[in-house]
């Protein structure tokens, strides 16, 4: 074959292929929220035992934890969904849930392959300035703020665009995953 010098260029991050074609189609809820499950059951099945063992979840219950404990399952938590997920939300715009589900984080503009800054920085960690502000507010109005930004964010998904709003933070939109047709030699 000849070179053509008027065809789109290759892509290097191996995602050649898939973008905003007009095939893209938005995930229904019901999609989203059975790969949300998966994602949260993967984290709680190593998580439980480590606060089994640890007796964390002892003291959660008798509300005896010290803040830095908290604040270290949390992280606990963090890095566990992003040790599953990691290298599938740079590379594939997917976490386990979503690969099983065949779907993926796409940008909302071009349909394109989102840089992991976009897809997890700023889809997953826009909560934690609330949830930081909520642990100065002494009681039930600092968990209620952390409800009500949980709440908003999955909300917004019952809007025409279905995006939550941590899609409109990050600029991104789920939608089924196409796979490209192979590229001829």
């Amino acid at each position: 074959m000849s070179h053509n010098p008027y065809a789109a260029p290759a892509s290097i991050d191996g995602t050649a292929g898939i973008t905003d074609s007009g095939r893209d189609e938005l995930v229904g809820r019901s999609i989203r929220f059975a790969a949300a499950m998966v994602d949260g059951l993967l984290v709680c099945a190593i998580l439980i035992p480590i606060g089994i063992a640890t007796g964390y979840n002892d003291r959660n219950e008798a509300d005896q934890f010290r803040f830095l404990e908290e604040i270290a399952m949390l992280m606990l938590g963090e890095i566990v969904w992003l040790g599953l997920n990691g290298y599938l939300l740079g590379t594939r715009g997917q976490t386990v849930g979503k690969m099983l589900t065949k779907i993926r984080i796409v940008d909302a503009r071009t349909g394109s392959h989102l840089p992991f800054v976009r897809v997890y920085v700023y889809r997953s960690l826009w909560l934690i300035p609330i949830v930081l502000l909520a642990f100065l507010i002494p009681g039930m109005i600092g968990d209620l703020l952390i409800s009500l930004a949980w709440l908003g964010d999955k909300m917004s998904i019952f809007g025409k665009e279905r995006r939550c709003l941590h899609d409109f933070i990050a600029g991104s939109k789920v939608v089924r995953f196409i796979q490209p047709p192979p590229i001829p030699a």
